[in-house]
């Protein structure tokens, strides 16, 4: 058993490789199974289809920026320099696997019902994680406010709408390269506003 996971795992680190350097529409089964020197049959026995694999690669890739947002997050020493760096790490791994995120659009609406889960999963995490740190900042005494669940809501709220406007004055579905800087730019200079508004005054 221990054996097949290697194996498995070694055919998602090959389609992250592919995908993030084509995109899911320039990569073939064949092209991956051929960089582990993998029959063709070995992989459709671990994923029925090129989507499934695409799942199961989007998920492991979470899977990783978790692990290392919860790594950075712990180094940081204040709340704002927390949130800030989770913006930051969000930036870097979006511009890193840019292609494989944009095949998303690729796909469109019909979106494979695990991989919505998954970015709801994704989201459901990174508000735990932006909860947290206010709360951290509050217990600190860096932070004063009442109800860090509703400024959290608040804070992703904002977010979505400096990612929804910049998207919809260049009429884009998936943002390009450089609307992603733009709008990493904007959500920084929120953050620090939006966080000295919740520094504590005493």
């Amino acid at each position: 058993m221990e054996n097949q996971d290697k194996k498995r795992v070694l055919i998602i680190e090959a389609a992250l490789k592919r995908f993030a350097h084509y995109g899911l529409s320039k990569t073939t089964m064949t092209e991956i199974a051929k960089d582990i020197s993998f029959s063709k049959a070995l992989l459709y026995y671990y994923f029925p289809d090129k989507l499934s694999l695409y799942v199961s690669t989007i998920e492991y890739l979470m899977q990783i920026m978790s692990r290392d947002l919860v790594r950075s997050i712990d180094k940081t020493t204040t709340s704002t320099e927390g949130v800030l760096k989770l913006l930051q790490k969000r930036q870097s791994y979006i511009q890193k696997y840019y292609n494989l995120f944009e095949s998303n659009q690729i796909i469109g609406n019909d979106l494979p019902k695990g991989l919505n889960e998954k970015f709801q999963r994704a989201r459901t995490f990174e508000a735990i994680i932006l909860s947290s740190l206010f709360s951290r900042g509050i217990a600190s005494g860096e932070l004063a406010m009442e109800d860090p669940k509703l400024a959290t809501d608040i804070f992703i709220d904002a977010l979505s709408g400096i990612h929804f406007n910049i998207l919809t004055k260049d009429k884009n579905i998936q943002p390009a390269r450089e609307q992603f800087k733009q709008i990493f730019i904007k959500e920084r200079m929120f953050a620090e506003i939006f966080l000295s508004g919740l520094q504590s005054r005493h």
